[in-house]
């Protein structure tokens, strides 16, 4: 007889989640209304990984703003490292237009790259209304490809506005709910502690109901298992937010 065996505290969020969402399948499968001890475990145990799910889906976003911030930083140099090449080009109506822009970027440095996301955000906006101006607009129409990247800017930031939009909106909410490691936490504390012990006695008590299901539960924490016990051998950095 297969027996379900304990999910390793190991597991990343993203396992666990995947694992329960297979363990909540192998219930659905049967009826189980007359056992409500089993069903109220399956209960939690879905409650659990419906919160999970919320909770990684708030942990992307957060991953999503590092690279609409990283993308953002890129085009910032790249605007900046183009004008200074310009300013440098031997030919005066160019280099005259590219001190006129020069002198915009002056203002701000490139370190606006380098600051917290809410202080780059209003120093960004605010370049962009700068470099918006009559004069200094003119001057950008002179320099082939400068426009094309004041543009890429624009867009870069109107993409990290629109994530941190929504991630605000989550904040709001997010000291009131749990993390995706705390959700973790109790959704192996829940299988370990009061699914496996009860399964694996059922099973053997009342084979027909119930051992079907156990084995399927027993194989999928193995291949939980299997798989966190391969990446811990090869050394896999785990970089997975909480």
């Amino acid at each position: 007889m297969t027996l379900i065996s304990r999910i390793k505290t190991t597991s990343r969020n993203g396992d666990l989640s995947a694992l329960l969402s297979l363990i909540l399948k192998a219930f659905s499968q049967y009826d189980w209304s007359t056992d409500t001890y089993l069903t109220s475990i399956i209960a939690k145990v879905s409650a659990i990984n419906t919160a999970l799910t919320e909770a990684l889906k708030r942990l992307t976003i957060y991953s999503q703003l590092a690279e609409k911030d990283h993308v953002r930083d890129m085009e910032i140099k790249a605007l900046f490292k183009l004008v200074e090449g310009y300013v440098h080009i031997p030919i005066v109506e160019l280099q005259n237009a590219a001190l006129v822009v020069d002198n915009v970027l002056e203002q701000y440095g490139l370190s606006i790259q380098k600051e917290d996301y809410s202080e780059e955000s209003a120093d960004t906006v605010s370049l962009l209304n700068d470099l918006s101006k009559p004069d200094v607009a003119a001057a950008i129409s002179k320099l082939q490809g400068v426009a094309e990247t004041v543009a890429n800017l624009d867009a870069a930031q109107k993409d990290f506005e629109n994530l941190a939009l929504q991630q605000a909106k989550g904040e709001s909410v997010k000291k009131d709910l749990a993390s995706a490691s705390q959700l973790k936490k109790e959704g192996i504390t829940t299988i370990n502690d009061d699914l496996m012990g009860y399964m694996n006695t059922m099973a053997k008590v009342n084979p027909a109901v119930y051992e079907a299901t156990t084995k399927t539960i027993a194989e999928l924490i193995a291949k939980n298992n299997e798989l966190v016990k391969r990446r811990y051998k090869t050394n896999e950095v785990d970089t997975e937010l909480v």
